[in-house]
């Protein structure tokens, strides 16, 4: 099951660099080898780096304070009126940024050559497997510094520990459910990829997201089976939404964030109901975790979507198609920034199975794009 895998802060932009000048430079503009003349970025882009803050911001000072609120607290409405149960924030932090994620991406559009004139979907390679995976590597080693900041330190109380919802737990317990979460996820990401490496690791975290909801009170076994079947789910959610929504997620945080975050709340409503959750005690429960899930879905999607939309229409979503081939290192700083690294010829795997040389094929969709596309080159892709 190949899959097409960027760097994880690639999402919604082309990578670094992904055409060779010989096949995309000599397209564009047939001086350009000559007169040594490349993509360069015009003020615009610069605002379009600018309006990427402009969602951060709304999504980490807006909608992720407003979800905490609501039912990441002992205190908030959620958890006291339903008895709503996120403990390690699998809905509040992984889940939601899915949500918005995915709101963005409707009005960001596909990369440049991702479909096919029938809307079959491409897979592109990653520029480097190895870099892609350390990265992934890293996220887990966060983990277990996530997870226990996620606790309160009451050293005068047994056990010492306590959860957002000051409820008494342990970080030994706490952490021994991420490790387990992490296997299961990658037992899980594994089968059902079939082994391919990047939903293979990202499996084991979004294993981990799965059982973060209930990892206070999850038995260690339970949580690396919940954690296998999200690592399982996400790799068939990842490729419905970009075949069947045809949504171009180019590192699939819909799928591992968003899914698996939602499933993650759900899991506690199946596996954890009745236990006591925050100030009031107020027993968890399936409805109370259905709650939280239809509350915080429009709280993260419709700003997303809204502000990326506004951004659309005054055309600062996305750099243009010149830079966006080019890549932006490329077109910004005119030079590579990983040189040491040896570079492969870029290949796109068709909806056929065939792998092919990428620069025929892409250049054939930005002539699609800037409304000249070769009905010749494009039959012969297909």
């Amino acid at each position: 099951m190949s899959k097409d895998k960027a760097t994880p802060a690639a999402a919604g932009v082309i990578g670094r660099r992904w055409l060779f000048p010989s096949a995309l430079l000599h397209e564009l503009d047939p001086d350009a080898e000559r007169t040594g003349r490349r993509p360069r970025r015009t003020a615009r882009d610069w605002v379009v780096d600018f309006t990427c803050f402009l969602l951060a911001v709304a999504l980490g000072s807006v909608v992720w304070i407003m979800d905490a609120a609501w039912g990441w607290s002992g205190g908030g409405w959620l958890t006291t009126r339903f008895g709503f149960h996120d403990a390690i924030a699998s809905l509040v932090v992984h889940g939601v940024a899915g949500a918005f994620t995915l709101g963005v991406l409707l009005n960001l559009g596909p990369r440049i050559g991702k479909y096919d004139v029938l809307g079959r979907a491409r897979a592109f390679r990653p520029h480097n497997t190895h870099m892609t995976l350390m990265g992934l590597m890293l996220i887990f080693t966060g983990f277990y510094g996530f997870y226990a900041a996620c606790l309160f330190i009451q050293s005068t109380v047994f056990p010492g520990w306590l959860n957002i919802y000051l409820s008494p737990t342990t970080l030994g317990t706490i952490e021994m459910i991420i490790t387990f979460g992490f296997a299961g996820g990658f037992t899980g990401g594994w089968i059902a990829s079939k082994g391919d490496p990047f939903w293979t690791l990202s499996g084991g975290l979004a294993g981990v997201i799965s059982v973060s909801a209930g990892a206070d009170v999850y038995h260690p076994s339970l949580g690396y089976l919940l954690a296998a079947s999200g690592g399982m789910l996400v790799v068939w959610v990842g490729n419905y939404i970009e075949k069947k929504w045809r949504v171009d997620d180019a590192v699939g945080a819909v799928a591992v964030h968003g899914f698996a975050g939602f499933y993650g709340v759900f899991l506690v409503g199946i596996f954890a109901g009745g236990y006591p959750t925050g100030l009031n005690n107020v027993p968890s429960s399936m409805g109370g975790q259905l709650m939280g899930m239809l509350a915080f879905f429009p709280l993260a999607f419709l700003p997303g979507f809204i502000v990326s939309w506004l951004l659309k229409k005054a055309n600062l979503l996305r750099v243009p198609a010149e830079v966006e081939l080019e890549g932006m290192d490329m077109a910004e700083f005119q030079q590579d920034f990983f040189p040491e690294f040896e570079r492969v010829p870029e290949t796109v795997v068709l909806p056929t199975g065939e792998e092919v040389e990428a620069a025929p094929v892409l250049l054939d969709a930005y002539s699609q794009v800037n409304g000249h596309g070769s009905a010749e080159t494009a039959g012969r892709r297909r």
